[in-house]
């Protein structure tokens, strides 16, 4: 029977072998007090596990092959970084191994304690090309399984997010207050204009904004002359002329550079969701508060932040506009809810959690989460998708463990390193799987 090395692997990880007793080939003993810790770099797979062997205690390392002529294959006999490996395991011992001083490597051969029916759950999951590999048995895996592993994934997606925020430290030569600006412009970005305002964020002048600290009018005009708006047409409008008007003065002045406005995009987009809306309340963000870094790490809850953001004034002129060249409806530029909702996932809680991992600061790591926690699940195609089968998610820590769930685990089939997949191809599962 063909069984590959990393199902091995995974049966060792989290003994599948229970609740048998185990017996090398040469018929001693084996007590697995601590299988070690799983090593994915070079040298043996698992390291500092501890064992009883024969009744005596060893700690050293684990290699595993399928067959044991591996051991000799891969060279490891000649090797004397593999000197403190106490034990092969293997799926078949065709071959006695040696190390590299001549001794016998005590080996256990694991087709033995193995159950048929669990290698069959294995190769069914494994091989199951569904969206979701594990969906004809996820309903039946436990709940408090499935908690532990949307806990597990929420916070590794935010450890994911930390690098992320580490790479803008690094590019930004440790300024925290633009890694804010530019986590914030990416969030009022969306998806669609995602990219256009991250370019914004390189270019825009917080020096300069810092400056113009209450002239609201020059600050408009900054924000919406930087990202290529008050350029290259003729002004529809009185309040279009006065900011550019006072964009030509600010950019000769301070040598500004600006983005092209056919950068942004329009098309297929909510008039909410308009660059130029978007671009107004960020700049409306800036007006009343110029350090959002400060209020953000400070901010002791979301409600804390929310009520800033309720504060910001937007222009009157965007009441009855979206963007420069047509009059609307009334409509409000508050910052409405699901949008803080975003801004506090993408932005808010990114900021917290890395600057508070950089620092060493439990405490805001754990505010972030509890922020995370507190907020309500997102509404999206891939947490619909696996609420169907059976996993649901009831806050946003839990809905962005499903994103990375899908990202990390899902699409590039790395079910044996999944949680919910042990249980699976565990089978403690009623009988059903």
């Amino acid at each position: 029977m063909h069984i590959p090395e990393d199902i091995l692997h995974f049966i060792w990880r989290f003994r599948l072998f229970q609740p048998y007793p185990l017996y090398s080939l040469s018929g001693d003993r084996i007590e697995v007090l601590h299988p070690g810790q799983y090593n994915r770099d070079a040298g043996p797979d698992f390291l500092f596990a501890r064992l009883r062997i024969g009744g005596r205690e060893w700690h050293g390392h684990i290699e595993i092959h399928v067959l044991s002529s591996g051991w000799k294959l891969h060279g490891h006999h000649q090797d004397v970084a593999y000197n403190a490996v106490i034990l092969h395991v293997v799926w078949e011992g065709n071959t006695p191994c040696f190390l590299a001083d001549g001794t016998l490597l005590p080996c256990l051969q694991l087709r033995d304690f193995i159950p048929a029916d669990l290698l069959e759950r294995a190769e069914r999951l494994l091989g199951n090309l569904h969206w979701l590999p594990c969906h004809y048995a996820l309903e039946e895996v436990p709940i408090f399984q499935k908690l532990q592993v949307l806990q597990r994934m929420g916070v590794a997606r935010l450890e994911e997010r930390y690098t992320g925020v580490m790479d803008l430290l690094a590019k930004f030569k440790g300024d925290w207050e633009r890694v804010s600006f530019c986590l914030l412009s990416a969030a009022f970005g969306m998806k669609v204009n995602k990219d256009a305002f991250i370019d914004y964020s390189d270019i825009l002048s917080l020096r300069l904004l810092k400056k113009l600290k209450g002239r609201a009018l020059a600050i408009q005009a900054l924000f919406f002359g930087q990202a290529g708006f008050l350029t290259g047409q003729r002004a529809p409008d009185q309040y279009m002329e006065t900011l550019q008007v006072e964009y030509r003065y600010l950019k000769h002045a301070h040598q500004l550079q600006e983005l092209s406005p056919h950068q942004w995009k329009f098309l297929r987009m909510r008039p909410f969701n308009f660059p130029t809306f978007k671009l107004a309340q960020l700049a409306a963000m800036y007006t009343a508060y110029p350090s959002w870094f400060s209020n953000i790490v400070h901010a002791q809850n979301l409600t804390e932040l929310h009520n800033l953001c309720q504060e910001i004034k937007v222009p009157d002129y965007w009441e009855r506009h979206f963007h420069f060249e047509q009059e609307t409806q009334q409509h409000s530029t508050a910052i409405s809810l699901p949008f803080f909702h975003l801004l506090a996932i993408n932005a808010f809680v990114q900021l917290l959690f890395g600057y508070g991992k950089h620092i060493d600061n439990a405490e805001m790591m754990d505010r972030a989460i509890s922020w995370l926690e507190n907020l309500k699940k997102e509404d999206n195609s891939i947490v619909r998708r696996y609420q169907e089968y059976g996993l649901e998610s009831s806050n946003a820590l839990e809905s962005q463990a499903l994103l990375h769930l899908r990202n990390r685990y899902c699409n590039t089939r790395r079910c044996l390193s999944c949680g919910i997949a042990l249980e699976v191809i565990r089978g403690d599962l009623c009988g059903k799987v």
